[in-house]
This record gives structure tokens, sequence and C-alpha cells, in this order.
């Protein structure tokens, strides 16, 4: 929305200035007359006077003050001809409570922005308006100074208000504001305060603690620094607080307030604090007592006697029904205490950072689920899941839809298990890959599979048998990186998905010595990307995967034998220094596969 403004013309016009804005070059013909002034006479110098002055040519004391006193008039008789042609404009003719929502609408946009303030001087109209609509003022934004703030609760009158402490006004207004807004505790809704100093702490423990809020909805509170001090949120005083969003400070809360919290963010930044620890029971009756959660995130807690011996109980599992987004980044036996308490709807945004400790840990994902898995609903429904492990952890993304590889977007599932020592990616234990696609097997529905590792990873990982829980799987991407030794050759995975080779135990729980099953007898693309190992045979080695899944998939009486086996293969090796053989192996390995697949890929790595 556009505020009027007086243009400089305007402004000329109005204080009576005579002289141009911008010199301009005249000719002769319309230059002003040199001498007219030669026929200006005092005191008026060519203003005409009205009637009752034209005889007056100069004034005593008391008739300056006579004058004076009528200039007041005739400005006052003025201003009330303005006021009345503004009230004729259009957009002053419209109903005052509509004006004030346009107003609103324009603080909402730029509500941190002191802009909006412009309409209290357009005209007084406009200012009455918005001066006297409370909820205009129910957004109160504090900087640098406090007077928005005192103006904004005068001006609020009983309305409830959102006060907000911008960091660079914590340090030297803290104090005012706490004993300005002491007096409007019961009028707050939203209470957000930033880098509180460490020196204020006391302030506002007293503060929260002996204040009664039952307007208050949101609550967020930051130190520099984790404290053992604390802050004890009881019913009584906040009966309708939902959302609490508190870093580096000790929150203690009734159960039958936590229960109806949907929003709840806690965290440590920097080394936690163990005299501000919460004890693991309390930490899991505080978890068990979430029953209106939408929002959780808890990040890097001290949980006291979180690795102390316990049996877990599946039966008594929580049921966060309301749950729609979950963020852990905790030690990993902490995240396992919490998912052995709880069960996350399948439809919730998972996001968990599982922290080791100890740099002899190995990063596990099975570590951290519980074994029959009840607490991941969405596992059973996966569709595309991404399994990475060459940094410094190991990574599982999850979707329950159709997502191309590489696809940007959050994941629905995100499982992320961190090692303390970031030096062990190619020395860590193959378990690194084997144990997050082990946590696959439960989702037989998937299509897509994405795979990133190193090499000793990839090459200890027994792909039948894995392969075998994925009878839908139509895409496979499995990318080599960070080494270019001992190099897995494409048979790898070739050998896998051959129907002649795979041998897998029999689904009625037969020896693994049964006849060879078809593996992925929906598998449509084939990546190998990354950095493979070229062999001499891996032409011929390629022809007969295709060939024998070609056999078997044309078992039936109605099958075409023609039709492609593939719809995609690409296969990325080690670069031949000779560029001419390199391009001659190309040609051949692409040539070779025509018939058995509809695009061919091979390329250097």
């Amino acid at each position: 929305m556009n505020i009027p403004h007086l243009n400089a013309a305007v402004a000329h016009r109005r204080l009576g200035m005579l002289w141009p804005l911008r010199a301009r070059n005249r000719t002769p013909d319309t230059l002003p007359d040199a001498t007219r002034a030669d026929e200006l006479y005092g005191p008026y110098y060519g203003v005409n006077p009205p009637q009752w002055l034209s005889t007056v040519n100069s004034i005593d004391a008391d008739s300056r003050e006579r004058l004076l006193r009528q200039e007041r008039e005739r400005e006052e008789e003025l201003r009330s001809i303005r006021a009345l042609l503004n009230a004729g404009v259009f957009i002053n003719r419209l109903p005052i409570e509509l004006l004030a929502e346009i107003f609103m609408q324009l603080r909402d946009e730029s509500w941190d922005n002191p802009r909006w303030f412009n309409v209290l001087r357009v005209c007084r109209h406009w200012f009455y308006v918005a001066a006297t609509a409370p909820r205009l003022w129910q957004r109160l934004l504090v900087k640098d100074s406090t007077n928005l703030l005192r103006t904004g609760l005068s001006r609020s009158k009983h309305v409830p208000v959102d006060v907000e402490i911008a960091p660079r006004g914590m340090y030297t207004l803290f104090p005012d504001v706490l004993s300005i807004i002491t007096p409007h505790a019961e009028r707050l809704r939203l209470l957000k305060l930033g880098n509180i100093p460490a020196s204020h702490m006391a302030q506002l423990i007293t503060f929260i603690n002996m204040s009664s809020m039952p307007a208050l909805q949101y609550f967020q509170a930051h130190l520099p620094v984790a404290t053992s001090e604390g802050i004890v949120l009881r019913e009584a005083q906040f009966p309708r607080l939902r959302k609490v969003l508190v870093s580096n400070l000790n929150v203690v809360a009734q159960q039958s307030l936590v229960s109806r919290i949907v929003t709840l963010d806690l965290g440590v930044h920097g080394a936690p604090s163990q005299q501000s620890a919460m004890s693991i029971d309390a930490f899991l009756t505080m978890i068990n007592s979430l029953e209106s959660i939408e929002e959780l995130s808890l990040s890097s807690l001290f949980i006291k006697g979180a690795s102390s011996a316990y049996a877990p109980d599946p039966t008594k599992r929580v049921h966060l029904r309301h749950l729609r987004k979950i963020q852990l980044t905790l030690d990993a036996v902490i995240v396992r205490r919490v998912l052995d308490a709880v069960v996350i709807p399948s439809t919730a945004e998972v996001q968990i950072t599982a922290l080791h400790e100890d740099p002899l840990a190995v990063p596990s994902i099975s570590g951290l689920l519980p074994a029959d898995r009840g607490c991941l609903p969405i596992l059973p429904e996966l569709v595309t899941a991404r399994v990475l492990s060459c940094g410094d952890g190991v990574t599982l993304l999850g979707y329950p839809n159709v997502r191309p590889p590489l696809a940007a977007g959050p994941s629905n599932l995100s499982l992320y298990a961190e090692r303390a020592d970031a030096e062990w990616g190619h020395n860590m234990h193959a378990g690194g890959l084997s144990e997050p696609l082990e946590v696959l097997r439960g989702s037989p529905k998937l299509e897509l599979l994405d795979v990133e590792s190193v090499t000793t990873l990839i090459a200890g990982v027994d792909w039948p048998s894995i392969l075998s829980c994925f009878p839908r799987l139509r895409e496979i991407t499995i990318a080599e990186c960070g080494e270019e030794v001992d190099l897995p050759p494409p048979e790898l995975l070739f050998d896998a998905l051959d129907p002649t080779k795979a041998h897998v135990p029999a689904e009625d729980g037969g020896n693994s010595n049964t006849d060879p099953k078809m593996l992925c007898p929906l598998l449509q693309r084939l990546r190998l990307v990354g950095c493979w190992k070229k062999t001499d045979a891996l032409v011929a080695n390629a022809i007969a995967f295709l060939q024998n899944r070609r056999a078997k998939l044309g078992q039936g009486a109605d099958s075409d034998s023609e039709k492609p086996v593939l719809e995609e293969l690409c296969v990325s090796v080690l670069a031949d220094i000779d560029e001419d053989a390199y391009l001659q192996a190309k040609t051949q390995f692409e040539e070779a596969l025509k018939p058995y697949v509809a695009q061919v890929v091979y390329e250097a790595a």
C-alpha cells in the first residue's frame, strides 16, 4: 500500500516560495522583466490585500496582536475546510473498521519494520483510525527503545498483545521491558526473548515464576550459555500455553500443562550442564505426556541415567497421533529411549540425528530402532529410500512416494547416526552400509533404492539377500565414492540380479541351496555410478546377466522375448589412460547391450 507524500513542488508552493525549483535557460522573449522590482511597493510588494487591509500600510503593537489572532483564526478555518475536503476523499468514506483492517494488512506485511507507522502521518483521520484501533497495536517489537512498547500497550487497551525483544535490545533494555510489561502480564499472548544476558537471568526467572499469564500461548527464550537455573511452568499460571521454545534454560512443566502443548523445542547449544540435566524418568514422563504435540524438537539435551539398564515394553508406547514433525539431535542412547516410548505417525516428518560420543563406536541406524520397529509405522510404507555411508556417519532417507534419484526437498524419514571421530570413512567395518540396508527389510513396497558409499562397504554387502526383500523394486542406483583402490566390479550387482546365480533362502524358510529365484522382477533401471572396476569380461558378463533375466522373465506363454530387459543400464568405470581405448570400450559395451537395454550408458569416472 503506497503512503502519499508531499512532493517538493507542492511543498514549495505551500510555503509561498517564489523562486524556481531548478534553473532553466530562457530565451529573451520569455525572460522576466529585469526592472519589475522597481514597480513594487511595501508593505505588500505586489500582493493584493483584502478590502479591509487595502488602506493599512503600517501597524502598531495592538494591531499586530489583532492580526496574529486573526491569522490563527483563518488558519483554523483553513484546517477545518481541509478536514472537510479530506473527509470527502473516497478512501476516507470507508467505514472506520474497514480502514483499520487495511492498516492491519499493511502492518502484517512489515510489522518488524516501522514503515507502517507512516499511516499515522498522512492526515488527522488516518491518525485517529490507527491510534484508536487496539488490534493494530497487538504486535510490539522492541529494538532500540521502549517507546513503541509503552505506546502500544496503552493503545492496545485490553486486547492480547505479542511482545518480541530483538537481540540488540536485550542487553540494555531487558530490565525496563520487564518492568513495563509486568502490569500487562495477563494480556501477553506471545513473548519472545532472544539472547538473554546471564546478568538478567534472575530477573527473568522471577518474572516467569511469579507472574500469571492466562492469555500466553507462545513462549520463547534463548540464553547464550547453558545454566543450571530454570523456570517452572504451572497450568494455573499458563492455562493457554501451547508453544514453548527454549534453549540453554532448564524448564520444568506440570504434566497437565505438557499434555496440552502442541509445539515443544528444547535445546542446549554448547556444552550441556550436568547440573541442569533432567533425569531419564522425568524426561520419559514428559515425552509420554505429549498427547497433543504437533511439532517436537529436542537438541543436545543431557539426560541423567539414560544409559541405565531397562526393559522396554512395546505395549506401553504412547501414540503421538497429532505429531506432524519431529526433530531429535541427541545421544544415541537417548534417541533409543525415546523411540522405545512412542509411536510416530507415518504421516509425520521425522528427522533424527544420533550422536556417538565414543570415538570407537560404530554409527548404527538399526541400533537406534526397537527390534519390532513399531515406533516408525512409516518404514513399511516407504517407496523410495536413500542410504549414504561415506562421510562422518550413516544416513537413511525415506519417502512414501516415488522420488527420482538426488531429488531435492525434505524427506519424510531421515535417520542419521553420527560418529564422534570424523576420520573413519575408509576403515569402518562393512556394517556401516549393511545395517541401514537391513533396516529396509521391513519396507516391501520399496520401488527406488539409491545407495552411496565407499568401496569397502559396497563390496561387503550381501546384495542377493538384501535385494530379495524388495519384490517391487524398479530402480537401483549405487554410487561408489571416495576410493580408487580395490574397486568393486559391476559384476557384483550383475551376479546378485542374475537368476542363475542369486541363491537366497526360500520364502518358506528352506535352506539357501534351493533353486535360484528371480530377484527384483520389476527392475527397469540399474545405475552403477561413481568409480567401478572395469574387467576384461565385463561385456560378456553383462550380456549373460541380461540373457538370464530375459529367459527367466520370458517363461510365460504370452511374454515378448524381444522386449528390453531393462529401460536403462548405466555403468561408470575407472577411465582408461588411452582415450582411444576408452572410446572403443564404450562403443563395444553400448552396441553389445542394445538388444537387451533401451538406454545404455558407459562412462568414465
